[in-house]
């Protein structure tokens, strides 16, 4: 009786073993993928510094802008046409980062009507109440697309994206 309590014993403990030790394993790899997003940041701000400091929007930068949208793969909602093998990484700790930027624009080049080529945000300015006074427009704000693609130990890939506005 004494050995089949042993016996019982020794599984159950064998069983708590191996459940924390898969926990551990899921919550490392769920840590990898945190820091990853976290370092796809590196990659987001360089995007966007890039973007401020363009001369001409129309001139594809290759390999990391696109002055027109790019198609998108409908399951995973990444750009299809970006080759990531070609692109610059710049080292964040374990972790490889790389970014392209896309203006929300469609073809052809260059773009002569940014209301009807490009994705915009446009509000009116504040005007007078009085009838007939002209309504004054802001200049349109034209959005763009910047996707990072962060590499790291374990296999880790994750991808960043986010839109930002000139």
């Amino acid at each position: 009786m004494v050995l089949i309590m042993m016996t019982a014993l020794l599984v159950g403990s064998v069983m708590v073993l191996r459940s924390s030790e898969g926990s551990q394993l899921i919550v490392g790899n769920t840590t990898f993928k945190e820091s990853a997003v976290r370092a796809g940041e590196l990659g987001i701000n360089a995007g966007f510094t890039f973007i401020q400091a363009m001369a001409n929007e129309d001139a594809n930068a290759m390999p990391q802008y696109y002055a027109t949208t790019q198609p998108l793969d409908a399951a995973t909602g990444m750009p299809t046409t970006v080759v990531w093998t070609g692109i610059p990484q710049a080292p964040l700790g374990n972790f490889q980062v790389q970014w392209v930027a896309e203006r929300l624009c469609i073809a052809p080049l260059p773009v002569t009507d940014v209301y009807a080529q490009c994705q915009l945000s446009q509000s009116d300015q504040m005007a007078s109440n009085k009838a007939g006074s002209p309504l004054f427009q802001n200049p349109p704000i034209k959005y763009y697309r910047i996707t990072a693609r962060i590499t790291g130990p374990r296999g880790t890939e994750q991808y960043v994206q986010s839109l930002v506005s000139r």
